[in-house]
């Protein structure tokens, strides 16, 4: 379970990270989108990286590796 690895702090910026990638997203909402966000958000912070900037960055890059994987022709 995630509270068992994280302070208080970095579970907020965790969630505060997610929810910044996900607002104003036409797929923001979408379970699949959500879950790759967090996986990337989840590894950054297990990583060590808890500031808030560096746990949306994670997250937004894994939005750029959904994109590219959905313009791939199969």
């Amino acid at each position: 379970m995630i509270s068992e690895h994280f302070d208080t702090r970095t579970r907020i910026n965790m969630k505060l990270a997610l929810d910044r990638v996900c607002r104003n997203r036409p797929d923001g909402e979408d379970h699949g989108f959500r879950k790759s966000a967090a996986e990337n958000i989840i590894r950054c912070a297990l990583a060590g990286r808890t500031g808030i900037g560096q746990l949306v960055d994670a997250g937004e890059r894994a939005t750029i590796r959904m994109q590219a994987n959905r313009r791939r022709p199969d």
